[in-house]
């Protein structure tokens, strides 16, 4: 548990989170944690489909994809719910869309917390990530355009730029490409989602750890409805998989990452199309809290508390 806790992709954060909040001047160019962020989806499109291609659309593969979705429409529409209460429609919307979809770091960052670990879990895990990303995008533009008779004209267009985001892009040709993947391919999928993976997740979670402390500051004044939103919808979630988890009958290891999942929330594809499609929405919210609290929380704290509770169910 120790090690798992101290594994160096966790200490390397927590680093740049300190260095963040000492040296405020340091802010590293959006450019490079961009082209990181692809990366480690196209590591993971690629480790989801060529496991889909190992294992074939089995009944729990299909399940726990299913799963995926359910809870990717289920999230924002809920968090809507609550979020119009205290938020303009716009805000909500975006807001709901952000906590219905995933954050990739957050899910690779549990794979190596499982690992260090010594605890298994199926690559196919990474396609409900996939199927994840969309419904809460969709979901997103459906709430928006409920309070916005102009914005049903622009509906359709807005959902083929949620297509054709380049995030989307890359995870989706990634796990095509992993499934149609052959024995001779194997060196570079290794090279692409083992060797180097390992390395550009450490240092894109520094380049995040030191933007951890500007995301915060922007949410000064935001209220305290949002901060206890931004911790409790984590918590909310994840209680939710598990409880489905049982019911399918879901490994501890892949239950864990069902859980962070539906625990995590979006900074990379949601806010790509939520910044042209919902252009009044406020980044400072949305941005803010699934960076500045929910991610940090999740990594440093949720991570471990998931896992555990999977644990104590499951096992």
């Amino acid at each position: 548990m120790i090690n798992a806790l101290l594994n160096p992709a966790l200490v390397v954060f927590i680093s740049g989170i300190i260095l963040g909040s000492i040296f405020k001047r340091i802010t590293p160019s959006p450019v490079i944690s961009k082209f990181l962020g692809y990366y480690l989806l196209l590591g993971l499109g690629l480790k989801g489909g060529y496991s889909l291609q190992e294992t074939g659309f089995i009944p729990e593969v299909v399940n726990i994809l299913s799963l995926g979705v359910f809870f990717a429409l289920l999230i924002p529409f809920a968090s809507y719910l609550y979020l119009k209460n205290i938020l303009n429609p716009d805000d909500a919307a975006a807001l709901s869309g952000t906590y219905g979809s995933v954050s990739a770091v957050t899910f690779v960052t549990a794979n190596t917390y499982l690992v260090a670990s010594a605890q298994s879990f199926d690559n196919y895990m990474s396609a409900v990530l996939v199927v994840m990303e969309f419904p809460a995008i969709f979901m997103a533009l459906f709430l928006v355009s409920q309070n916005n008779k102009d914005a049903n004209n622009g509906q359709i267009e807005n959902l083929k730029k949620a297509f054709f985001e380049i995030p989307n892009i890359v995870l989706v040709v990634s796990l095509i490409v992993g499934y149609f993947l052959t024995i001779q391919d194997e060196r570079f999928f290794s090279l692409v989602s083992e060797d180097i993976f390992e390395y550009v997740l450490i240092i894109f979670l520094f380049v995040m750890g030191l933007r951890v402390p500007k995301r915060m500051s922007e949410l000064s004044g935001k209220g305290s409805q949002l901060i206890a939103f931004a911790l409790i919808t984590p918590i909310v979630g994840s209680l939710l998989a598990l409880g489905f988890s049982y019911y399918f009958g879901l490994g501890v290891g892949n239950a864990t990452l069902l859980m962070v999942l539906t625990a995590s929330a979006s900074y990379i594809a949601v806010p790509a199309v939520v910044k042209d499609a919902i252009p009044n929405a406020n980044p400072a919210i949305y941005l803010g809290l699934s960076l500045g609290v929910t991610f940090p929380f999740n990594v440093i704290f949720g991570i471990p508390l998931y896992n555990q509770l999977a644990l104590f169910v499951l096992n």
